[in-house]
């Protein structure tokens, strides 16, 4: 090749060689100055000036940069969030603004046990504050504003049973009184007339369950949902509750402390089993074993204990079957127990319960207010005050003919299910399927059993 073909070729190589050079320049660059390392020389610098020895002062200087992960197999995470949060354990940081702030209640969530996202969301793996915090095309589980983390602590605790999460515990008691069980199914039970709650949680953001409460037609055109007149501190709990219900079942231990000990968690337990089926509180109950009111006056709660873990070690020949129960249920029960000579505990029990009291749990457990309205009082069609249920339909007190709510005769669903149910109970006998509330229907002469609801 002649010397002048080649030379043509010269200004190329020259451009193509400063082009890679700029290119490994710019790769370095964006290596060395990536916005977590800046994230750790300011906290190393804050270590720095506050240090009060030469020790301390010489740990702060030798601190490396580098990637912080936390591994959790259990959970199939890794969690990256320490790596500009590197504060998070360390009191003597609190108030301090992000990325340095301390971590409130990590003692009772170690982050080595728990990592970041199981309850703050986000894409744990990611290592840019955008990528991080989930704010990205096609991620799903951006990092939930911090006036709805308490969401998340319905992944492991009973919502109604975690005295740190009152909001959460708040929107549960929104959704089954306003009536949303009515139209939606939520852990298999509800109606059919909306679509199925089970991964709202995890399918819909805040602001969009936000909206679709306040106007659904906006959000969800054509949606036959009303707009729910909550008050602000209302809709803000039952979006909260919408959120946690995110379909996500924890292994092993998470899932060991979905029961938090309480007398409350230990009441519903004792219905839940059928204690009172062998057992009697109040004079009312089974025969079969001893009776409770005084239970707590006659064994100590260790006894209590044992006698949940295996009854026959504690007392032998006992009938008393060994049901399994977990250290915090077994816990949840004594406490109950414990507390059964308090009238208010006793009282709570379903089968203890006035009919009225007794009807109205069960109105509100299947959604009925969606359709009546929280006192059975919604408008003059739905209003049941005053009327029977007759086998399955409603009745006007004292009419001849029923009060129909279908053309075809039949009650709408979920009323339907109810209004059978009910029809189906003998004198006395207790409704198992519907959490063990009994239902004790008056004979009128001859005729069919009627259950009366009662104005408010």
């Amino acid at each position: 090749m002649e010397p002048n073909s080649v030379r043509k070729f010269y200004c190329w190589f020259t451009a193509l060689g400063l082009l890679v050079g700029l290119l490994v320049a710019l790769g370095y660059y964006r290596d060395e100055y990536r916005p977590w390392k800046d994230y750790q020389r300011q906290f190393i610098r804050e270590e720095i000036r506050r240090a009060t020895t030469p020790d301390q002062r010489l740990l702060a200087e030798s601190t490396l940069l580098q990637i912080q992960q936390i591994l959790l197999p259990e959970l199939n995470r890794v969690d990256r969030c320490t790596t500009c949060h590197m504060a998070v354990e360390d009191p003597s940081y609190g108030g301090y603004p992000q990325p340095l702030a301390y971590h409130p209640l990590h003692d009772q969530h170690p982050f080595d046990k728990f990592g970041c996202t199981v309850c703050h969301r986000g894409q744990g793996r990611a290592t840019t504050v955008a990528d991080a915090h989930g704010n990205v095309p096609h991620w799903n589980e951006p990092m939930l504003p911090l006036k709805y983390i308490q969401a998340s602590c319905g992944q492991c605790h009973e919502a109604a049973d975690n005295p740190a999460a009152p909001e959460l515990a708040r929107g549960q008691e929104l959704f089954e009184t306003v009536g949303c069980r009515g139209c939606h199914k939520l852990d298999g039970v509800g109606g059919n007339i909306g679509p199925e709650l089970d991964r709202v949680g995890a399918r819909r953001s805040p602001d969009w369950l936000r909206q679709h409460f306040l106007e659904p037609a906006a959000v969800t055109p054509g949606s036959g949902m009303p707009p729910q007149k909550f008050a602000e501190p209302d809709i803000d709990a039952i979006v909260l509750f919408m959120l946690s219900q995110t379909g996500e079942r924890l292994p092993g231990f998470y899932g060991s402390m979905k029961v938090i000990p309480s007398a409350d968690e230990g009441r519903r337990l004792f219905q839940l089993k059928g204690c009172i089926g062998c057992h009697s509180v109040g004079g009312q109950g089974g025969k079969v074993g001893p009776p409770l009111d005084d239970v707590g006056l006659r064994r100590k709660p260790e006894w209590m204990m044992q006698h949940f873990r295996d009854p026959q070690s504690v007392s032998p020949g006992s009938v008393m079957p060994r049901f399994g129960f977990t250290e915090a249920e077994a816990r949840a029960l004594t406490d109950f127990l414990l507390h059964l000579r308090d009238q208010k505990v006793a009282l709570s029990i379903p089968s203890l319960m006035a009919p009225s009291d007794r009807g109205r749990e069960v109105f509100r457990k299947y959604g009925c207010a969606g359709c009546h309205g929280p006192e059975g009082a919604a408008d003059s069609r739905t209003d049941l005050r005053g009327r029977q249920l007759h086998q399955g339909r409603v009745e006007e007190a004292g009419a001849s003919r029923p009060a129909r709510h279908r053309r075809d005769g039949s009650p709408p669903a979920p009323a339907a299910a109810l209004h059978a149910r009910l029809g189906q109970h003998d004198q006395g006998r207790r409704d198992r399927r519907s959490g063990g509330l009994p239902f004790q229907p008056e004979a009128q002469g001859g005729g069919p059993r009627i259950l009366r609801l009662s104005s408010p």
